[in-house]
C-alpha cells in the first residue's frame, strides 16, 4: 500500500513540477475560461437581471470547455517524446499511474475553476455568501475529480489510438453530462437554500463510478 501511494505521489509531483515550469495546461485553461466569462459579461449582463443565473451558467460552461482543453493539453504533454511510454516501463501498478494523473488533473481543473468563480463575481456580479461559496468550492472539487477521472482515460485513449484531437470533446462531453447537470443544480440550490441531497448523491456516486471504471480500464487503454 505504501508503495502504491508513493507511486501516486511521485506522478502528482512530476506533473506539478512540469506545470510549474511551463504553465502550459493551467494558462491555456484559465485564458479560455476567462474568455467565456467575458463573453457572458458582454452578451448577457443587460439581458439577464439575475446575476446568480448568469454566474452559474458561465461557471459551468467554463468548467466543461476549459476542462476539456486542460485534459487535451495534459495528454499532449504525456504524448510528447513518448513520455507516457517511459512511465509505463516502470515496474509499478498502472492504476497508481492513473490515480496520480487523475489527482494532478483534478488540481489543475479545480484551480482554474476557483479563478473562474472569482471572475464571475467581478465581471458578472455573482456574489454568493461565504457559506455558499465554501459549499460551492466543495462541489467544484468533487466535480473536478469526476471530470478528471473520465478525462484522463478518454484523452489517453484518443492519443494512443491516433485519433484527431477534435474527437476528444465528442467522446468526453457526453460522459460528463451528469457531472454538469448535478453541478448546475447544486449551484442553484445552494444559492436559494433548496434541498441538495439528491443532486449531491448523484454527483458523488457518479464520480465514484467514473473513478472505478477508470481504474478498471486504464491498463487496457495504455496497451498498444
Amino acid at each position: 500500500m505504501r508503495s502504491f501511494l508513493g507511486t501516486v505521489s511521485r506522478i502528482v509531483r512530476k506533473d506539478l513540477r512540469i506545470e510549474s515550469r511551463s504553465r502550459r495546461v493551467t494558462t491555456t485553461m484559465a485564458m479560455f475560461a476567462l474568455l467565456i466569462v467575458l463573453a457572458f459579461a458582454f452578451s448577457f449582463v443587460k439581458t439577464f437581471r439575475n446575476p446568480a443565473v448568469l454566474g452559474r451558467g458561465a461557471l459551468w460552461i467554463a468548467f466543461v470547455f476549459g476542462g476539456t482543453l486542460g485534459v487535451t493539453k495534459t495528454a499532449t504533454v504525456e504524448d510528447d517524446d513518448a513520455a507516457l511510454d517511459g512511465i509505463l516501463l516502470a515496474p509499478v501498478d498502472r492504476s497508481a499511474i492513473y490515480l496520480g494523473k487523475v489527482t494532478s488533473t483534478s488540481l489543475f481543473v479545480f484551480a482554474v475553476n476557483v479563478l473562474t468563480l472569482g471572475a464571475t463575481a467581478v465581471l458578472l456580479g455573482y456574489a454568493p455568501t461565504p457559506r455558499t461559496a465554501l459549499a460551492l468550492l466543495g462541489v467544484l472539487a468533487v466535480a473536478a475529480v469526476g471530470f478528471a477521472a473520465v478525462g484522463v482515460v478518454v484523452a489517453t485513449l484518443t492519443f494512443r489510438a491516433g485519433l484527431d484531437e477534435l474527437a476528444l470533446p465528442l467522446l468526453l462531453v457526453p460522459l460528463v453530462v451528469p457531472v454538469l447537470l448535478a453541478g448546475v443544480e447544486l449551484t442553484a440550490a445552494l444559492t436559494t437554500d433548496a434541498p441538495t441531497g439528491s443532486w449531491l448523491r448523484l454527483l458523488v456516486v457518479y464520480t465514484a463510478v467514473l473513478l472505478l471504471a477508470g481504474v478498471a480500464t486504464f491498463d487496457f487503454v495504455v496497451e498498444e
